[in-house]
Formats: structure tokens, sequence, C-alpha cells
């Protein structure tokens, strides 16, 4: 089953949280230059969303991949603004 970009997105924000990713998400959180940290977070996302979905199709595993890839780099991206201190907290 191929799904939309938008709802792949969808299907990722549903797993990115404690209960599903908490490891690969602190792994992440403690080294942000880590790529590999980075990839291993980005593979759990996939898969925890493909297993929600019921769909481990090729092309469903690819448009999820995109969107987590572009979820890990918001958290990254995040995550160094808000250790520099930038974010006024």
């Amino acid at each position: 089953m191929e799904i939309t970009t938008k709802e792949a997105e969808e299907s990722i924000e549903v797993v990115f949280d404690f209960d599903h990713v908490a490891d690969a998400m602190f792994a992440v959180r403690k080294d942000l230059e880590s790529k590999e940290a980075q990839e291993r977070l980005v593979s759990e996302l996939v898969r925890c969303a493909s297993e929600e979905l019921e769909d481990t199709s090729p092309e469903c595993l690819a448009s999820l991949n995109a969107a987590a890839k572009a979820r890990v780099d918001r958290f990254v991206a995040g995550s160094k603004y808000s250790q520099s201190g930038c974010s006024g907290l």
C-alpha cells in the first residue's frame, strides 16, 4: 500500500515518543553529532510506524523513511538550539 507524504509524517509523529523510541531518542540527545545514533532513531521510527500501519511494503517503508529522516533532523536542530542557551529557558 502506498501512503502519502502527509500520512507518513503523521505516522512518524504518532511513534515519536518515549513509549516507542526512548532509547534511540536519548542516544541522539547524548551525542547530537552522531550520525549512527540518528540513523538508529530513524530506523526505530520506521519500524514502529510500519508496525502501527501493518504495512511493510517497499513503498510504505520509503515514505516512512523520508518522513523519519526529516523528523530526526528537526529533533537534532531543536536539541542543539535548546542546548545552546538560545531558547531563553
